[in-house]
């Protein structure tokens, strides 16, 4: 018999800032270790919990040379002067520094990373250890503070996860829109996996498939349904 396709909110929400607390949860419901050394290692697992961290610092020029190594994983956005938002999963921050470890952006951010969730980066600090840089400081983003960012800036950087069972040839197309699925488990009729995604990703999903008569335009409406009870603004703008 051929399992019915699925597309909805998680049951269980990852809590932002807040990593391994949410890899345990996750870890009971969806059967993966948590076992550090594993978890380390679990890339689809790392891709689920959500980081927000804000930057200030001294001087824009080091971040600046930062920006030029295209840290594309993660979402930056520029609050004021000398000041940023950057978001993304574990994985995504773990990347990030493996990619531009030369970076005294990247150098403050390891420090910082270890320092508040060292179960899940410690494993990065090099042999040599990091000699700190000056004047670029990294903090935690309270969930009070996003909400009351520009709505613009928050849709880029507050996380909300879904979960599916498609058919290959429907979850293949979702990286048309340049989301990036975590692909959990293969099976005889479908895919079954995650969409960690921002609420601006959403937006596109949904104006995608909400838009054309496609196989996922129904599923997209049920999921809009979901999103409008949590989001009235932006979801609320968009027609069924």
């Amino acid at each position: 018999m051929k399992e019915k396709r699925e597309l909805q909110i998680a049951s269980i929400q990852p809590s932002l800032n807040a990593p391994l607390l949410s890899l345990k949860e996750l870890a009971k419901r969806w059967g993966f270790s948590a076992n550090l050394e594993e978890l380390r290692q679990n890339e689809k697992a790392l891709s689920l919990a959500p980081l927000a961290l804000l930057v200030d610092l001294d001087s824009e020029t080091p971040f600046y040379k930062f920006l030029e190594g295209q840290p594309c994983r993660v979402n930056i956005d520029k609050l004021e002067r000398k000041r940023y938002l950057i978001s993304g999963s574990v994985r995504a921050f773990r990347e990030l520094y493996l990619e531009l470890k030369e970076q005294k952006v990247s150098k403050a951010l390891l420090i910082f990373l270890c320092q508040h969730f060292a179960e899940l980066f410690e494993d990065l600090w090099p042999k040599h250890g990091i000699v700190p840089p000056v004047g670029i400081n990294f903090r935690m983003i309270t969930v009070g503070e996003l909400e009351e960012l520009a709505l613009p800036i928050r849709m880029r950087h507050q996380y909300l996860l879904s979960q599916f069972f498609l058919p290959l040839e429907e979850v293949l197309e979702l990286y048309e829109l340049e989301i990036r699925p975590v692909l959990w488990q293969k099976e005889t009729s479908g895919v079954r996996g995650f969409l960690p995604l921002t609420l601006i990703q959403y937006m596109a999903f949904l104006s995608h498939f909400l838009t054309q008569d496609h196989p996922l335009k129904e599923l997209s409406r049920v999921l809009l349904y979901e999103l409008r009870k949590r989001f009235p603004e932006p979801f609320g703008l968009l027609p069924d």
